[in-house]
């Protein structure tokens, strides 16, 4: 069982991903992180590629209290969450689904990152105490090597397909051709 201080292990979730043709949309970054639209990829904060997760699109966080209140209690309640949240899926997702995400590369992440080269991660973050089944894996790494060969990391893998109810933070890491990004989001599954 994975339990919140499992939590910093990378955690596969056996998911459906599906992507499609780029979308020609792009997304404005938060009006109080103005700071965002020079480097609109290489900050990492998820513009460069779409999502959704279980149906439900991810969209920005545009209110910075909000992002601070997102962020205070996600910390707060796993000490493993990153600060860079700014994204939530605002309707809650049927945890008696199978918990589907899907990404997409859009206008500025086509340039910028490219098409897909491989799946992407996901780390899944709960916020209440939820227990996850998993099992413990050791994986080669496809971003580090040493003289060439691939590390190999210990990682937790889901062995279920759905959430238990809760809040949760599901960071997803989208690599591309050229370069890579991450979306941090914040969902609450019923």
């Amino acid at each position: 069982m994975l339990n919140r201080s499992l939590a910093c292990w990378a955690l596969v979730f056996p998911l459906f991903f599906s992507g499609c043709g780029a979308t020609g949309y792009v997304v404005p970054p938060p009006s109080y992180a103005r700071y965002f639209k020079e480097l609109p990829c290489v900050d990492r904060i998820g513009r460069c590629f779409d999502a959704s997760i279980g149906g439900r699109p991810v969209t920005v966080i545009a209110d910075k209290a909000r992002h601070e209140q997102i962020t205070r209690m996600a910390q707060e309640a796993n000490d493993e969450v990153r600060n860079d949240i700014y994204w939530e899926v605002q309707e809650l997702v049927d945890g008696n689904q199978i918990l589907e995400v899907r990404v997409v590369s859009n206008a500025l992440g086509l340039t910028e990152v490219g098409e897909p080269k491989e799946d992407p991660e996901l780390m899944i973050y709960p916020l209440d105490n939820q227990s996850l089944e998993s099992e413990e894996e050791l994986v080669a790494s496809t971003n580090v090597s040493v003289e060439g060969q691939p590390i190999v990391a210990r990682q937790d893998t889901l062995t279920e397909q759905t959430l238990p109810p809760g809040r949760y933070i599901v960071a997803i890491r989208y690599s591309g051709r050229h370069n890579w990004e991450r979306k941090q989001v914040f969902v609450t599954v019923k």
